[in-house]
């Protein structure tokens, strides 16, 4: 059986931005935020580290999460939904930073999502075992005889 690694293509990291980037659009789309961990896994199955997932998940995530709200800024009453929760909290002028947390808990959802996408390949690359030619010797069982206690 072909380990995942040698199943998927590795892009380098623009490339893992721009996918993870439009799979947290459309997954945005459903309406759930919990969404943005399956944008990140699934983006660290194009990437080979730990590090390049996580990242490329966060940043991917927070461009989707950042388009939306321009257009939902442009289109709709974003800012007057955010000034009334900031203003729950008996702060005013400062809908912009309802605006900016949720990006970054977006993001961080991407960037975890990625984290742990990127260890499950790896877990399941390990339980994998390798490949064996067909000409290889067959494997001897041992025959183990229990010899009797004394």
């Amino acid at each position: 059986m072909k380990k995942l690694d040698d199943m998927f293509p590795h892009f380098n990291f623009l490339k893992l931005i721009l996918v993870v980037t439009v799979i947290a659009i459309a997954l945005q789309l459903s309406g759930a935020w919990v969404t943005m961990l399956i944008a990140g896994a699934l983006g660290a199955l194009l990437a080979r580290r730990h590090r390049t997932a996580f990242f490329a998940g966060f940043i991917g995530v927070a461009i989707a999460w950042s388009a939306i709200f321009v257009y939902l800024s442009l289109t709709a009453q974003t800012m007057a939904i955010a000034e009334f929760f900031i203003g729950l909290l008996g702060l005013s002028g400062l809908g912009w930073l309802v605006i900016v947390i949720s990006v970054i808990l977006g993001a961080l959802l991407g960037g975890f999502g990625g984290l742990l996408g990127r260890s499950v390949v790896e877990l399941v690359d390990e339980l994998i075992p390798p490949e064996t030619s067909s000409e290889a010797a067959p494997v001897q069982e041992e025959q183990s005889e229990s010899e009797p206690e004394a």
